[in-house]
């Protein structure tokens, strides 16, 4: 006697078999060397930006609503090579780098380094320099780079010059000097 399948069984059968070659066929969609877990994430309110084995890390100016400010970021050497930070300086106009800055001040200016800044290799540098305990944990600090015409809400298109590696051109956010503290302040 030949075995029958009622029709609602082969119904629920193909059902079934469809669910999961559909399942199949949307997870796969994502999996791919672009998936979003993939892609770098900048979780901080600064610019992170790359030159090589040079990372610039949480870059951005805190200012106040004058336009006076002072510029923050944390620039590490990863290479073997010892380098040298030369300058920040507003980009020209019509710079291009990838990124949106539609409030972008017609002039700011940024104080000058008065020597080139040692970057050495496998070390990290914090402007401006921190007394507390990220100097004692090895890192080195520079002098305070102050920032002027820039105020809180635009994003400051800049340039950064070093001694070896090709210079850097990104925009980078301003902040309300009030806004954003770096670490706990050492009770």
């Amino acid at each position: 006697m030949p075995i029958t399948l009622s029709s609602w069984s082969v119904r629920r059968t193909a059902l079934a078999g469809a669910a999961a070659t559909l399942s199949i066929a949307l997870a796969a969609c994502s999996a791919s060397f672009s998936a979003p877990t993939l892609q770098p994430y900048q979780a901080a309110e600064g610019t992170n930006a790359d030159s090589a084995s040079i990372h610039v890390r949480n870059m951005l100016v805190l200012a106040d609503a004058d336009g006076k400010g002072e510029l923050h970021t944390v620039i590490v050497n990863d290479g073997s090579d010892d380098d040298t930070l030369v300058r920040f300086a507003q980009a020209p106009a019509g710079s291009q780098d990838g990124q949106a800055g539609s409030d972008q001040p017609t002039d700011v200016t940024f104080s000058e380094i008065k020597q080139p800044l040692d970057l050495k290799a496998g070390t990290s540098t914090r402007l401006p320099a921190d007394t507390g305990a990220e100097a004692q944990n090895g890192e080195d600090g520079g002098e305070p780079i102050t920032v002027t015409g820039a105020k809180p809400g635009q994003m400051v298109n800049v340039v950064i010059t070093f001694g070896k590696a090709a210079p850097i051109t990104t925009y980078i956010p301003v902040l309300s000097d009030d806004h954003y503290s770096p670490s706990p302040a050492a009770e």
